[in-house]
């Protein structure tokens, strides 16, 4: 480690310190009905996860003193939560220390973008590498009891308890860790200091200690435990454990300041008390997130076929803790648990129909960025960008106190790289996509596959009741000229990146199920299956997330030759913030979706929790297509009026391309004239209601592939209701005219 601070009683710096800028209150100043690309980046300066509390420790990326670390577990020790020390969980190594503050957010973007930095005075620091020399690591959690922290993780598959505080004498502060190894064939051997200085060693039956002396100041290491001795080695000063068949405890001391003080150090350690097991820190602690909140939820108009329904979040709580909701499942007795994008997972009870009385639970906290959130045989699985984490609740006080490491093997990264959107298969695998591609996580936990790469940004993924499609949303930028919905292939690419030409891709990229108009939906969400027994005409179809637009769409795959196309329908009904996913609940069947606000989007609120109910009204909308040589065909829910249906003027169709380059994005561009800017009107020949009084074939003899087309009809029911709409779809393969 390098140590950093050179004198004792250092001034203790404010817990959480921030630079000031304006606050934004739970309800954005923002214009729902404006377009979202116009914002800029001061309507998205926000300070106020500064005065969250965000309990014991906070995952995230963090710059310690110049070095980064990727999955950093910052950790507040202390009687007074007085110093905090770092832990890296993808290397089992304690990578630094610091007295007075916890950590600076920064206001950018809702803290979002850049990382957490270092809010206090570091007191040591230690390079990257192993930190167990010689050994394979794997990080197993971390156990909450009240103010204490212990992690465990396994080095040559001996178990490790390891837990950080601070000691206090009087002015001085001494960080402490206590260990305790599980049995072990082989010396373990611990670095705790890297570098040239030369140490003093002195070792008695009890303790070993290692003393570095630089001018007038003196750090120390000390090591209390008789089967530990510290040992320099190829200028690293190693804690070494013998082999051993029983558990092993040993706690080691780090304390830094001027030799003058030595003395008063000195006495303090050596009437420290004995070692202890750990096993009291193990046990559950008394629940901390109390009270309960209550809130009532509001039901929405049952005027169309779909409702949506407010479960009203409590914004204002007595942690400051701010609602941006990013996942949402249910645990087989009804309740909701809902993460939120700065750390946090709730449980919502209460959820019935008339939403009287909602109750909110604060389970778990500290975790990083969380996008996704998924139950499996009623346990509670959250994906953040370090790991995915499986909460435990030990004593059923409805508080997580064991944060378990289901699979560590995600690829961190700062900046914007999220990971994003946990999903999950009938055989127990989960899915989650970030920059890199699309991943599946073996049911164990253990392994992870790439299944499919070339995606800008995407926040949200979808896979259906059988595993068999799999679709992911990009976001509009760079080599992804406009948002669209891709459903993946194997191995397939998706053109983020640039092009990467092969004689089975010729475009350069994979092409996506559908194309989707920006300023239709500017920013994707998630992908979520209607049950089939569900929602009448609509089970068992896809529904898209318009994250930016705060709504939702329906989904038509058209499969010809087995090449899958789509089209997209928008869908009544608004959300208070961008809906990030869904969820169907097992008991009511109604569809639960967890949303947040962020940039480029036209929502009202930090985030919110609708549930969207079925009325069992007529649903006046398409809900099939299908293309083929000459003309395509649309499905209405519901039977149509003949004269409508065969009136030209009842239709417009346009249709345009985009351009796959480096750029930002694409205009749109003519079909007839590719160097032209616009759409290209589409002569619809005849329209001709087919036998079933629901399908009408668009002749269109010119119909060939095409990126984008608009349709917007305006049709009338066979009862005389108007019936008018419109759709976007994407053309990529015809079938054969009908004989």
């Amino acid at each position: 480690m390098k140590r950093l601070l050179t004198a004792a009683g250092r001034a203790i710096l404010g817990v959480i310190s921030c630079a000031a800028v304006a606050q934004a209150p739970a309800e954005r100043r923002i214009d729902p009905d404006g377009d979202p690309s116009l914002q800029v980046e001061r309507d998205w300066l926000d300070s106020r996860w500064s005065r969250t509390d965000v309990g014991q420790f906070l995952g995230s990326c963090l710059d310690a003193g110049g070095h980064r670390i990727a999955k950093a577990l910052s950790i507040r020790i202390g009687d007074q939560n007085q110093g905090t020390v770092c832990f890296d969980t993808g290397h089992c190594a304690l990578r630094a220390g610091w007295l007075g503050g916890f950590l600076r957010f920064s206001p950018v973007r809702f803290g979002f973008i850049q990382s957490p930095r270092v809010a206090g005075d570091l007191a040591f620091r230690a390079p990257a590498g192993p930190s167990w020399l010689g050994a394979t690591t794997r990080y197993t959690g971390h156990h909450l009891h009240g103010r204490r922290v212990v992690l465990e993780y396994s080095v040559d598959h001996a178990r490790v308890l390891d837990s950080p505080w601070l000691e206090t004498a009087g002015d001085l502060n001494i960080f402490t860790r206590s260990l305790e190894l599980g049995p072990c064939d082989r010396e373990m051997k611990l670095v705790v200091e890297s570098g040239d200085e030369e140490a003093v060693l002195s070792s008695d039956a009890r303790r070993s200690r290692a003393a570095f002396r630089r001018d007038s100041n003196v750090s120390v290491f000390q090591v209390l435990g008789a089967d530990a001795r510290l040992r320099k080695e190829e200028g690293k000063l190693l804690v070494c454990f013998p082999p051993h068949t029983m558990a092993l405890r040993a706690r080691i001391f780090f304390w830094s300041g001027e030799t003058s003080r030595l003395a008063k150090f000195d006495a303090w350690a050596n009437t420290t008390d004995p070692i202890d097991g750990l096993s009291t820190w193990l046990k559950p602690g008394p629940a901390r997130w109390l009270p309960e909140l209550r809130t009532t939820g509001q039901r929405g108009l049952d005027t169309d076929f779909l409702a949506v329904d407010t479960l009203t979040v409590p914004y204002e709580n007595p942690w400051n803790a701010l609602m941006f909701l990013a996942g949402v499942d249910f645990t087989p007795d009804g309740a909701a648990y809902v993460c939120t994008i700065h750390g946090d997972v709730w449980r919502v009870t209460g959820i019935d129909g008339p939403l009287r009385e909602l109750r909110w639970k604060r389970f778990a906290t500290g975790l990083f960025q969380p996008l996704g959130l998924k139950v499996r045989a009623g346990e509670i699985f959250v994906l953040g960008r370090d790991q995915i984490t499986r909460l435990r609740d030990l004593n059923g006080d409805g508080e997580a106190d064991f944060y378990e490491n289901f699979c560590n093997l995600i690829d961190t990264a700062p900046g914007h790289n999220y990971v994003t959107c946990l999903e999950k298969d009938n055989a127990g695998n989960f899915y989650y996509v970030d920059p890199r591609g699309v991943h599946r996580v073996s049911a164990d936990g253990r392994t992870k596959e790439t299944l499919a790469t070339g995606f800008r940004n995407p926040n949200g993924l979808g896979v259906s009741p059988d595993g068999t499609v799999i679709t992911v949303a990009p976001q509009q930028g760079e080599w992804t000229p406009s948002s669209a919905l891709c459903e993946i292939e194997p191995g397939g690419y998706y053109g983020h990146g640039g092009p990467k030409i092969t004689t089975r891709r010729t475009l350069g990229y994979d092409p996506p199920l559908c194309w989707i108009p920006h300023r239709v939906d500017n920013s994707g969400g998630s992908q979520v299956w209607v049950p089939a027994n569900l929602w009448g005409p609509l089970g068992g179809q896809m529904l898209h997330l318009r994250w930016g637009r705060c709504g939702s769409m329906l989904v038509l795959r058209d499969v010809v030759s087995g090449v899958a196309q789509g089209a997209v329908v928008p869908l009544p009904g608004r959300f208070l913030a961008g809906p990030n996913r869904g969820t169907f609940h097992p008991h009511d069947g109604h569809l639960y979706v967890a949303a947040s606000t962020g940039w480029q989007t036209s929502a009202v609120k930090d985030g919110a929790l609708h549930r969207v109910r079925f009325t069992g009204k007529p649903v006046a909308f398409p809900v099939a297509w299908h293309a083929q040589q000459g003309g395509l065909t649309l499905t209405f829910a519901r039977p149509i009026e003949r004269a409508a249906a065969e009136d030209l003027q009842s239709y417009s169709v346009q249709q345009w391309n985009y351009r796959f380059a480096a750029q930002y994005g694409s205009k749109d561009w003519s079909v007839s004239d590719p160097d032209k800017e616009g759409h290209d009107e589409v002569a619809v020949k005849s329209g001709r209601l087919l036998e079933d009084g629901q399908t009408v074939f668009l002749e269109i003899p010119a119909l060939r592939p095409v990126m984008q087309m608009e349709i917007k009809y305006n049709l009338s029911e066979a009862d005389g209701k108007p019936l008018r709409g419109q759709l976007w779809l994407t053309l990529h393969q015809l079938d054969a005219a009908p004989k």
